[in-house]
């Protein structure tokens, strides 16, 4: 089973991703801000990160800087959800971008599509 963690400060996003992807057969790991999404992925080792970029404490892109700087992190697959703009460094840093509200059915293609390809190694 694919792990999937979800960093988003918003209750209600995380709770929908939440239920609708555990019934698509995904385990799910969640977390509020970039500190605790950086944390919790020591323990839960995910295979793909879901990642909002406005939060409080550390946002999306400085966790996306400190994964991409990290040899042991920079090779799992990113979606970043937001409904801010998002720069061209970050466009090349992040593995596929999503602007807020997304359709559904992207979301699941996406997270599939990045589940299957062979990753880049660290």
């Amino acid at each position: 089973m694919k792990r999937l963690l979800i960093v988003d400060d918003e209750l209600a996003i995380v709770e929908a991703l939440q239920d609708i992807l555990s019934v698509e057969g995904y385990d799910i790991v969640t977390a509020f801000n970039g500190a605790e999404g950086l944390h919790r992925m020591a323990d839960a080792k995910p295979d793909l990160v879901l990642l909002d970029l406005m939060m409080p404490v550390m946002d999306g892109r400085e966790m996306l800087r400190r994964m991409r700087e990290d040899a042991g992190l920079r090779g799992i697959p990113v979606v970043v959800m937001s409904a801010g703009r998002i720069s061209d460094e970050e466009r090349r840093s992040s593995a596929r971008f999503l602007a807020k509200p997304f359709e559904l059915d992207v979301l699941l293609d996406t997270i599939a599509e990045l589940l299957v390809e062979p990753q880049p190694h660290a």
